[in-house]
């Protein structure tokens, strides 16, 4: 995983949203985008970092 995928997936743990950065991480293990199910109190930071990793994502299977 990239950077900015394992700072997305610890900060999502620190929100306390667990089961999402593990489906997160397996995503982009996998070499997928990842998107939440349901929308999430999320801030911009951290969307933003989920935009990013996956980006990265992409980027690494291309």
């Amino acid at each position: 995983m990239t950077s900015y995928q394992d700072k997305a997936v610890w900060e999502l743990c620190r929100q306390g949203f667990h089961g999402v950065a593990a489906e997160a991480e397996e995503a982009w293990s996998k070499g997928e985008d990842y998107a939440p199910e349901e929308p999430l109190p999320l801030a911009r930071g951290i969307m933003e970092l989920i935009r990013i990793a996956n980006w990265e994502s992409q980027a690494q299977t291309a």
